[in-house]
């Protein structure tokens, strides 16, 4: 591999580091979702997934796909956003294998 290419992979694992980012690539690979609807989904609170997805979407790993009204007011939008790539669960099975084992208890 050379420095070039290292320095991108550096910069896309640097991207998906937080606990938060891989789980919302994998939802969106699987279909198309609204921050609000993924905060659901993940169980994590709404403001910690719109700051990841708008990091996600400034790395180009994410696109927006459509903006629609919320229905909670006339100036409320939904915006739903889905992965450029299907295949993040390949991404994250073989990061899975990098994991080290759990210590024994003692």
């Amino acid at each position: 591999m050379d420095h070039r290419r290292g320095e991108r992979l550096g910069s896309l694992l640097a991207e998906i580091r937080h606990p938060i980012r891989l789980p919302i690539l994998l939802a969106l690979a699987d279909e198309q979702l609204s921050p609000s609807q993924l905060a659901d989904r993940l169980g994590v609170p709404l403001d910690t997934v719109v700051y990841a997805v708008r990091a996600l979407h400034r790395a180009g790993l994410i696109e927006l796909v459509r903006v629609e009204p919320a229905g909670v007011g006339e100036n409320t939008v939904r915006r739903v956003y889905r992965s450029l790539r299907p295949d993040w669960h390949r991404v994250a099975e073989v990061l899975d294998d990098f994991v080290p084992p759990e210590p024994p208890a003692a």
